[in-house]
């Protein structure tokens, strides 16, 4: 991927060859917390791939020991009105609205949750379509913990993931979750250990592996699942499935299984 044209402080993006991208949060020495400046340079990142007709699939992780530790405490200081100069998280839902950018990917994205995401840190992990998360990392929506209501669409994510009930036991106790707690919660897709990183990648290599526009279509298919009849769903399936079978994608997957061999997708 060309991104020769932006310059990243906070971030870094990074691709391969096989349609891979990775956006790692780089401000280790703070444990990866979130400021307007990152979340503005996630916005530009997430056009970027966009615009970006090889991209298959993207990871999101933090550098260092952390995911994310959530919100920056100096930016919360000035939103709960601690310092003098007015600056703070940049309006509330305007500063939620940059990190959730990722949730307008056109291709599906992986949260590797690489160590703990706290707060708005695992808020940002929840706007992924997929979540790898390891085993030493503890996550939590701590928000109540510091006086302040959750934000970053918490009360909408969760309990679609975890069911309202667990959902309203995390948020009003804060509490902090095991990778093990959070996989018997279906909080995320998988644990790992020492092989984290292999893990993430064969996640990734899945998704890049299958057929780029089935994938990017069941991406938007799913993005408005909730507010679907069964019936009406079965006709978007119907519609969408006719598109898939004119492409050259589909040519290619039936003529792969009858050569017994694997796909050579591009995506057209």
């Amino acid at each position: 991927m060309s991104d020769e044209s932006l310059s990243y402080e906070t971030i870094e993006l990074s691709s391969t060859d096989q349609g891979v991208t990775t956006i790692l949060l780089d401000r280790p020495d703070e444990r990866n917390a979130m400021n307007v400046a990152m979340g503005r340079e996630i916005q530009q990142a997430v056009e970027s791939i966009n615009a970006d007709p090889h991209c298959r699939v993207v990871i999101i992780r933090g550098s260092g020991r952390a995911f994310s530790a959530g919100g920056d405490l100096k930016s919360l200081a000035h939103e709960a009105g601690l310092a003098g100069d007015g600056s703070g998280l940049g309006g509330g839902s305007s500063f939620y609205r940059l990190f959730l950018s990722i949730t307008t990917l056109r291709v599906p994205s992986i949260a590797a949750i690489n160590g703990h995401a706290i707060g708005a840190g695992l808020c940002f992990a929840l706007g992924a379509d997929l979540r790898v998360m390891h085993q030493k990392a503890k996550v939590g929506m701590t928000f109540v913990k510091l006086g302040i209501h959750p934000g970053m669409a918490a009360t909408w994510t969760l309990p679609r993931l975890v069911g309202p009930a667990v959902a309203a036991e995390l948020l009003y106790t804060g509490r902090l979750v095991t990778a093990d707690e959070a996989l018997a919660m279906r909080l995320v897709n998988r644990t790992a250990g020492e092989d984290f990183d292999e893990v993430v990648a064969s996640l990734a290599a899945g998704v890049a592996g299958s057929g780029p526009v089935a994938v990017r279509a069941v991406k938007e298919t799913l993005a408005g699942t909730w507010e679907r009849s069964i019936d009406e769903a079965m006709e978007l399936e119907s519609t969408t499935q006719a598109m898939t079978f004119n492409t050259d994608d589909a040519r290619e997957g039936v003529k792969a299984i009858m050569e017994k061999r694997p796909p050579r997708f591009e995506g057209r």
